[in-house]
C-alpha cells in the first residue's frame, strides 16, 4: 500500500512538473496582439472597439475561462445593429496582466469602473455579459443603475452553474486545491472540449484558443481564484434590485447548457417577472460563437 502511494504520488508531482514546463508567457502570447492596452488600478486590460464611431455603446464582458474573443462571431451582427461594441479581456484571462489577489466582486468592478473611465465613457451604456460576465454585468447595473440602458444577459451565472467534480474540491481546500486545479484544471477542461458536440469552425477556433491561454502563467490560478470568490456569491438579491430600479433586462438561455442549466430562466423569473427571457434550442453554453445569428436577433428583438 505504501508503494502504492508513492507511486501515485510520484506520478502526480511529475504531471505537476510536465505542467509547469508548458507554460507559456504573457510576454510571449501579447507579441502577436491585435487591439489595444491601457494601463488601469491594478495592472494592464486588452481591449478593443468595434463598429460604428458614434453608435450606440455595447461594452461585452466574456466568461471564466474563455476571454474577449468569444464574441468575434457576434460583433458583426451587433455593429450591423448599429452598436460601437467594447470588448475586453478581464484580469487573469487573454492578453490582459495575470493580477494576483481574490477575484471578488468589487475587483471586477474596479477594472471596468477603470476601463469605463479610461475611454471618457460617462453616459448610460448597455452592458452584455455571458457566464461569468454575466455576473459581473449584473453587479455593475446594480452598483450604477444610471449608467446602464439595458443589461443582456447570456447563460449568465448566478443562480446555477455545474463547474465539476474537481471544483468542488479546489474551491473548498485552499493549498491542495490549488495544486489540484492547476495540474488537472487544464487536462479536464481540454477534455470538456474535445468531447463536445461539434458546432463549427468558431467554436473550433475558440476552443483552440482558450487551451493555448490555459498555458499561459496565472491563467489557471485567476480562474481558480473567481470561482471561490465572486462565482460563490449568489445574483438572486442583485436581480431583485434591478427589477425595482425598472431597468430592461434580457436573458438569453440556451436548452442543452451542461454548464449554466436552463433551470436557470426560473429562478430569474423569481427576482425579476419583468426580464424578457429567450431560449435557444439545440444551443449549450458555447451559443455566443455557437450560435451567434440567434442570439443577435434575440437582441436586436428586445430593442
Amino acid at each position: 500500500m505504501i508503494w502504492l502511494l508513492l507511486l501515485l504520488a510520484m506520478g502526480l508531482l511529475g504531471g505537476w512538473l510536465l505542467a509547469q514546463s508548458t507554460q507559456t508567457s504573457l510576454a510571449d502570447a501579447r507579441s502577436t496582439a491585435t487591439g489595444q492596452f491601457v494601463q488601469l488600478s491594478d495592472g494592464q486590460t486588452h481591449f478593443a472597439w468595434h463598429g460604428p464611431e458614434h453608435g450606440r455603446v455595447m461594452v461585452c464582458i466574456h466568461g471564466l475561462s474563455s476571454p474577449s474573443y468569444v464574441w468575434d462571431a457576434m460583433i458583426p451582427h451587433l455593429t450591423a445593429q448599429g452598436f460601437r461594441v467594447l470588448t475586453y479581456d478581464l484580469y487573469g484571462r487573454g492578453l490582459s496582466d495575470r493580477v494576483p489577489g481574490p477575484q471578488t466582486r468589487e475587483f471586477f468592478m474596479r477594472q471596468l469602473r477603470d476601463l469605463l473611465a479610461s475611454q471618457g465613457i460617462d453616459r448610460p451604456v448597455t452592458l452584455c455579459g455571458y457566464s461569468m460576465g454575466g455576473r459581473i454585468a449584473t453587479a455593475r447595473a446594480v452598483e450604477a443603475p444610471d449608467q446602464v440602458s439595458q443589461l443582456i444577459l447570456i447563460a449568465s451565472a448566478g443562480f446555477q452553474a455545474e463547474l465539476g467534480s474537481l471544483a468542488s474540491i479546489t474551491i473548498r481546500y485552499p493549498v491542495l486545491g490549488d495544486w489540484l486545479h492547476a495540474l488537472l484544471g487544464p487536462i479536464l477542461m481540454n477534455w470538456d472540449m474535445a468531447r463536445a458536440k461539434p458546432a463549427g469552425a468558431a467554436a473550433d477556433e475558440v476552443a483552440r484558443r482558450v487551451q493555448a491561454d490555459l498555458r499561459i502563467d496565472g491563467s489557471m490560478a485567476a480562474i481558480l481564484s473567481s470561482m471561490r470568490n465572486l462565482l460563490s456569491e449568489e445574483a438572486a438579491e442583485d436581480h431583485a434590485l434591478i427589477a425595482k430600479s425598472g431597468l430592461p433586462v434580457l436573458a438569453i438561455w440556451a436548452s442543452e447548457d451542461q454548464v449554466i442549466p436552463i433551470t436557470s430562466m426560473g429562478l430569474l423569473a423569481r427576482n425579476n417577472r419583468a426580464a424578457q427571457q429567450v431560449q435557444i434550442e439545440g444551443a449549450d453554453h458555447r451559443l455566443p460563437y455557437s450560435h451567434p445569428e440567434a442570439v443577435a436577433e434575440a437582441i436586436e428583438n428586445s430593442l
